[in-house]
């Protein structure tokens, strides 16, 4: 049957992005069953409730976890608002799919609001194991996985272990991630799952 997604991460408040995002769906909006974002939608200084309204309603299924500039709580009340759906630590059941997510950054030196460490991140990936039905399992995270589209530079892993762990163990079919700006766009395979990073990008992904 298939499905078509449209992807995209850390926007940080950006309008031209966000124009964007609103020209590929209102092009493609026939086509798209289900939005998904990889969180850092909020501006480095700004506030999460007023960048997710410059977004807004998309018309069409929204998946979000937070990324390291999104507190949950303030998370959970803009989904309430926009009628998008708060993924982090949760899974939902789509057309035969099912959507899982675990967001925050991981621990890094500037201290951005939400950060986990790796027992943190485990904790809340623990909460998704065993989902993975007819091998139809699509990951929303904001951190990549460690060794896969996690570059900032050449050479620098700065991705997660623990949420690499979960992508070899339960091998979800597709990975959707962000964070690292450097990345975004790219793709790579971990264990036989497909990992993009959607950082600063808007994407279309069809799965079969």
């Amino acid at each position: 049957m298939g499905i078509r997604i449209l992807a995209f991460s850390d926007i940080h408040g950006d309008r031209a992005l966000i124009a964007r995002l609103k020209d590929t769906l209102n092009a493609s909006r026939s086509g798209i069953d289900i939005a998904v974002c990889c969180g850092d939608i909020t501006p480095v200084h700004g506030s999460t409730i007023d960048a997710a309204r410059m977004i807004g309603n998309l018309g069409v299924r929204t998946l979000i976890v937070p990324g390291n500039f999104e507190m949950p709580n303030d998370l959970r009340t803009a989904c309430k608002e926009l009628n998008w759906t708060d993924l982090h630590g949760k899974y939902i059941e789509f057309k035969g799919y099912v959507f899982a997510g675990c967001g925050g950054g991981n621990v890094s030196p500037f201290s951005t609001p939400y950060e986990l460490g790796e027992d943190q991140f485990s904790e809340l990936l623990g909460r998704l194991r065993g989902i993975n039905r007819d091998g139809r399992l699509v990951l929303l995270t904001h951190c990549p996985p460690y060794g896969v589209v996690d570059e900032p530079r050449q050479g620098m892993h700065v991705g997660s272990s623990a949420i690499a762990g979960y992508v070899m163990e339960e091998r979800p079919m597709m990975h959707f991630c962000g964070h690292i700006h450097e990345q975004g766009g790219r793709e790579g395979t971990l264990g036989g799952t497909r990992v993009v990073n959607t950082a600063r990008n808007i994407m279309l992904v069809e799965l079969p």
